[in-house]
């Protein structure tokens, strides 16, 4: 009985798992791992080219790059951050919280609006720019 009212109908739910706009979604988070683990190749390859290379200058400023990139999540907590935004909008119990969410970002200034496209624009942007560019 609990579930029923948690989850509602079970075709409903087979119909959001149809809907484009969740595809896309899914697309995305299958981008960021995809991502991920391509960075995670290049970093194991850049260690080995370091680890090989006769230049110890050389060897450390890759070594550098290799440990500033190791660590970075930042495009896969903004895939993980828009999911989940997107989600609640579809729970039942969370509606009333994003409705009450859209209607006071409609006052935000459009500096606020500027700042998240740059920050959006800016990591899946120069992320799909280097997956277009690889092709």
């Amino acid at each position: 009985m609990l579930l029923d009212q948690m989850f509602g109908n079970t075709n409903m739910w087979l119909a959001l798992l149809k809907n484009p706009l969740t595809r896309m979604i899914g697309s995305k988070i299958i981008g960021g791992i995809q991502h991920k683990l391509t960075k995670d190749k290049i970093i194991r390859e850049k260690e080995i080219a370091a680890a090989t290379s006769l230049d110890i200058a050389k060897v450390g400023v890759q070594m550098e790059q290799v440990r500033q990139q190791e660590h970075s999540w930042k495009d896969e907590w903004l895939v993980v951050f828009f999911t989940l935004l997107m989600a609640c909008h579809f729970i039942p119990f969370t509606q009333d919280a994003m409705d009450r969410g859209w209607t006071i970002l409609q006052k935000a200034d459009p500096m606020f609006w500027y700042i998240i496209l740059t920050i959006v624009g800016a990591s899946f942007g120069v992320t799909t720019m280097n997956k277009l560019k690889k092709k």
